[in-house]
């Protein structure tokens, strides 16, 4: 588990204080002796911590005026807690495109002026008090229990593509989307279709969205539906499911993915089944932006805005705002 020091723990208290307006420019910061008063510490860790905001130049001391505040603007040390996979994303990036790559461009390209460090998401597993490193952090992606574990440090994360109650975020509605989604295509297949929904194995955040805008958009139309659920997210799996699938001959097809991984299979099982897309069935899927060019069949599907994500948290970094962030970022829908 991360170890952090007792003086570091001290200089991010100070510059809370600063930031908040406790401590206004010009004035004094309680003495030493008051400090050590205050958080039970020994001298050694005052003039450590103390020491730091002077080489920083947010504090400036004198035999006479004491420790003032300087106004000086304190650096802001920045985390970025994401996979390892994500973060070898960002040392490639310019060899290709990748979503990955559009939320991290916006960010890097302001190298200048943010002290961003990127660190593994693994280490918020077992110590998410690792935030306190920083003075704000955003986690991109985090599972379920890395987001538990983060509400106590609610006003200095920012969560990426997720939004929990309560906590800060940035990110695509993915409930909102596959419901407009599953609207459209129950719209256009008409009272008479069978509904299907592709449940992923996981039962995770995003998972549980997406299936939760399917339902909400049936619920709507009082429609009949039925869930699927695929064993593993392997090629083989999927197809051999939908192949067992007993369709009503004559019905047009509802069929909702939350995920890209599903439609390859599913255009497989169409094709055997002779099932023409857009009057036979009618699917949606995720973040596939180029089912035209790459297929020759135009799909329905909810396609995120990465590179916004990263330009507005590039902007959140830049401002020093860290609190009252919570902030959907629009998808498109394209067919």
């Amino acid at each position: 588990m991360a170890y952090i020091p007792k003086y570091e723990k001290l200089k991010n208290q100070i510059l809370q204080d600063i930031r908040s307006g406790r401590y206004p420019a010009g004035s004094r910061i309680p003495t030493r002796e008051q400090l050590i008063e205050k958080y039970q510490v020994t001298r050694t860790t005052i003039n450590h911590a103390l020491k730091e905001l002077v080489e920083n130049g947010v504090l400036a001391t004198s035999k006479r005026g004491g420790t003032t505040v300087t106004g000086r603007s304190p650096v802001r040390r920045l985390a970025y807690f994401s996979t390892l996979g994500e973060q070898i994303v960002a040392q490639e990036l310019g060899k290709e495109e990748s979503d990955r790559g559009d939320l991290l461009r916006p960010l890097l390209s302001k190298s200048a002026e943010l002290e961003l460090i990127f660190v593994d998401i693994e280490v918020l597993v077992n110590d998410p008090s690792a935030v306190d490193r920083y003075d704000f952090a955003a986690v991109s992606m985090p599972n379920d229990a890395i987001m538990g574990n983060l509400f106590q440090y609610r006003n200095k994360v920012i969560i990426l593509n997720r939004y929990p109650e309560q906590m800060n975020f940035i990110s695509t509605n993915h409930r909102e989307a596959v419901r407009e989604m599953t609207r459209l295509n129950l719209e256009r297949a008409g009272k008479n279709a069978q509904i299907f929904f592709l449940a992923q194995p996981e039962n995770f955040y995003v998972a549980r969205e997406r299936r939760d805008g399917f339902v909400d958009a049936c619920a709507a139309g009082n429609a009949f539906y039925r869930i699927i659920e695929i064993k593993s997210l392997s090629y083989q799996d999927i197809y051999d499911t939908l192949m067992n699938i007993d369709f009503a001959p004559g019905r047009p097809i509802v069929m909702v993915s939350p995920t890209l991984g599903f439609t390859g299979a599913v255009l497989k099982m169409a094709g055997d089944r002779k099932l023409e897309f857009n009057r036979d069935i009618f699917y949606s899927d995720f973040d596939n932006g180029h089912s035209q060019r790459n297929t020759g069949i135009p799909l329905l599907s909810a396609v995120q805005n990465y590179r916004e994500m990263g330009e507005r948290l590039a902007d959140v970094f830049l401002n020093g705002k860290s609190e009252g962030i919570r902030e959907f970022v629009p998808y498109r829908l394209t067919d």
